[in-house]
């Protein structure tokens, strides 16, 4: 048998820079201007592609220790000759090359000590005598065609690409420090003291390696500083930056790691995807939805892959830290849109099962119960013996999960990301594979819920009172081709028996394109009980259940206590999603603020809209009779006409309610929902939800009808912030 991440292990490499960093130096490296121009030769990131990679992290090769490989990109615009390269970046040799020491305000302070060469395909290799730094305080800079073009000496593989992405990372990225902050981040980075060792000390290296991940292209005519602007323009990658620079900032006495060595857990997971097929910024636009599921593998034997994620205690150079890997099977559904009443459904039968899967990065427990870290998403291919063989790329995500039960018993990891990709038809090449054509564009919005496995869960450990809230998307109804719910409601019962008392919301696109709201009821049965794994050891119930077994994808997982719950959703009534138990109290709400992350639908007659909400906050002000409440609602939107077919990539999210304005607020704990808020004149709640038993966790359903008529609908996750 194949326990449920032994795939993901077998690919895993830790994201740390095994190496000593270097803050001396008083040479610069200077490459004569003057000689002719020419291209580098057969390493090429973008003529390869694999199970862990798109071709960034493949050209190390033939490195001394402590050298790094300078590869540099351009846009079309400035080589048009050179060899292409990823993202429609063009590589080419470059006419000067120098290292140098610098602060937030991007000066060259000072040489450092390297060597340099030139390898057998026309690589700059630079060497550091006294160690690769880690701190973003030393920049390799190039020059072409009179163009200045930076990044970072630090990172993870030490194949440095200068281009636009590495650009940007040092103008925004240390460019946004204060002098205070750079001086704090440097502190970090030479922290030498066992005692109070500052376990971020490896981000510079990671960000610097992560940023060359992300699959964005330069369009042709884009000139070197339009390149960097179009970068910044968009939103998941300009926070995804601005973010995990942040997290070095987190001092040591605030950061902390998870008690013991390891913690095992069963994940539910679910995506809502919203993007384009083929290339460009226009053409048929496509829904997906993607489901946890389990995965049927032979080697040495039949086993299965069950969804699930580990945590592990671990040290490298007196540094512990928790390091995060998961391996997540998914199924796929999508609905493409040719215009509003021309749809092409294509169900999981359509679709390999494909794979969810992190690498090994450290993460940062802040006040013991935010977990922060910036994962990068292994590659993965489908259709291997096929004619159409298709590899699926994916950007980082930033993860900031609650740890429910904090890190010294860590029960649950419960978070909200978003991750953009394409697929890509693959041609088989020598044992390898070879980029071919662009099938589609997509972008997702992630709910993502782990639970810590038991080792003989019953049923019985389950309370006998939840509230519910769910949030699904039912694709290819030949009426309503879309349709997307938010229920809420309660479970009464025991022994995994249930009766559901539910009401739900809904908003849908008709065949002929119109767009309609319903309030569905949703009363009925519902059934828990155990899903039993099949593990090398024997079978067992590790806290993996099943909802209403007649429904062949509907599990979940609990946390061992039975408090929370969550399961996929997958039957004909609610559609495809995520449903959420929480065990009922009578806990209030706290006074503060709590972070919001989720997924909001937005709809009308000729738009359709994918929100995720990420660095949102709900600051309650005060409950009782009058209570109140301030929203802002903060992340990345996409966008797309349906006459036109035009797609608008991740933009800014910028909210209808205005942060400042106080909404009415009511607290019932008795009710479903115990919480409502209302915007200020409303009549209609825009958001209701409940709180978990310690009021550290809400789970709102936001719902609004604009006076434009734009219907919106969703999920959102509520993290109480640390005072």
């Amino acid at each position: 048998m194949i326990s449920a991440l032994a795939r993901s292990f077998s690919v895993i490499t830790i994201a740390i820079v095994l190496t000593a960093c270097s803050s001396a130096g008083d040479d610069a490296v200077k490459e004569a201007g003057s000689r002719e121009n020419s291209f580098p030769g057969a390493k090429n990131p973008g003529s390869d592609f694999s199970e862990t990679s798109t071709g960034d992290t493949s050209n190390a090769n033939g490195l001394a220790r402590n050298e790094v490989r300078i590869t540099v990109e351009v846009p079309e615009h400035m080589a048009p000759e050179g060899p292409l390269s990823r993202r429609n970046l063009h590589l080419v040799q470059p006419d000067s090359v120098r290292v140098y020491k610098t602060d937030q305000n991007l000066r060259a302070l000072s040489s450092v000590d390297v060597t340099t060469r030139t390898d057998d395909d026309g690589f700059n290799i630079i060497g550091f005598p006294n160690g690769q730094p880690l701190g973003p305080d030393v920049l390799i800079e190039v020059s072409y065609q009179g163009q200045t073009i930076r990044a970072f000496a630090t990172d993870n593989d030490r194949d440095i690409k200068v281009n636009p992405f590495s650009e940007y990372l040092v103008i925004e990225g240390l460019g946004g420090y204060t002098e205070l902050q750079f001086e704090q981040a440097m502190a970090c980075v030479n922290s030498t003291d066992s005692t109070n060792l500052c376990i971020n000390k490896y981000i510079w290296s990671t960000l610097a390696d992560q940023v060359q991940d992300f699959e964005i292209d330069i369009p042709d005519n884009t000139g070197f500083d339009s390149a960097v602007a179009l970068l910044g323009q968009r939103a998941d990658f300009a926070r995804y930056v601005s973010e995990m620079a942040k997290i070095i900032l987190i001092t040591p006495a605030d950061t902390s790691t998870i008690s013991g060595d390891s913690v095992n857990m069963n994940t539910v997971f679910h995506g809502l995807e919203l993007g384009i097929t083929g290339t460009g910024t226009s053409g048929p636009g496509r829904w997906g939805i993607r489901r946890s599921a389990e995965e049927r593998v032979e080697v040495n034997g039949v086993g299965y892959v069950y969804p699930g994620l580990s945590m592990s205690s671990l040290g490298a150079f007196g540094i512990t830290a928790t390091f995060l890997a998961s391996d997540i099977p998914y199924q796929r559904a999508t609905l493409t849109q040719f215009s509003a009443a021309n749809s092409v459904y294509l169900g999981p039968d359509n679709w390999d099962i494909n794979s969810h899967a992190t690498t090994a990065v450290p993460g940062s427990i802040k006040n013991d119960t935010q977990l922060l870290a910036g994962l990068s998403v292994l590659q993965t291919i489908t259709n291997k013996n096929s004619a159409k063989i298709v590899g699926w790329t994916r950007n980082p995500y930033r993860l900031d999960a609650l740890v429910v039960g904090g890190k010294d018993d860590p029960q649950a990891l419960v978070s909200g990301y978003f991750s953009a990709g394409r697929s890509l038809e693959l041609k088989a090449d020598n044992g390898g594979y070879q980029r071919g054509d662009q099938l589609e564009e997509y972008f997702v919005s992630i709910f993502d819920l782990s639970f810590t496995k038991s080792d003989d869960f019953q049923i019985s450990t389950l309370s006998s009172n939840y509230n519910v809230i769910s949030f699904s998307t039912q694709l290819g109804d030949p009426v309503t081709p879309f349709r997307t719910e938010s229920m809420l409601g309660t479970w009464s019962g025991s022994g995994g028996s249930f009766t559901q008392t539910a009401s739900a919301e809904e908003i849908n696109r008709s065949a002929n394109g119109t767009v309609t709201s319903a309030s569905p009821n949703r009363d009925g049965p519902a059934n828990v009980s155990n899903q039993t794994s099949q593990l090398s050891d024997g079978d067992k119930n590790t806290g993996r259940l099943s909802l209403d077994s007649s429904a062949i994808g509907q599990v979940g997982a609990s946390q061992p206590d039975g408090s929370l719950l969550a399961f996929n959703l997958d039957n004909p009534v609610n559609g495809d999603g995520v449903l959420v138990a929480m065990k009922a109290g009578t806990k209030t709400p706290v006074v503060g603020n709590y972070r919001l992350q989720g997924t909001i639908v937005g709809l009308n007659d000729n738009t359709q809209v994918l929100q995720h909400v990420d660095g949102g906050q709900l600051s309650i002000e005060s409950i009782g009779s009058s209570g109140s409440a301030k929203l802002s609602l903060v992340g990345f939107e996409v966008t797309q006409t349906v006459s036109t077919q035009e797609l608008n990539r991740p933009h800014r999210l910028i909210s209808t309610t205005d942060p400042k304005t106080s909404l009415p607020l009511t607290f019932n704990p008795a009710a479903s929902p115990q919480l409502t808020i209302t915007k200020t004149g409303g009549t209609s709640p825009y958001l209701q939800g409940f709180v978990s038993e310690d009021g550290s966790l809400l789970m709102l359903q936001i719902r609004e009808t604009l006076p434009s008529g734009d219907e919106y609908l969703g999920l959102l996750i509520g993290v109480l912030e640390a005072p």
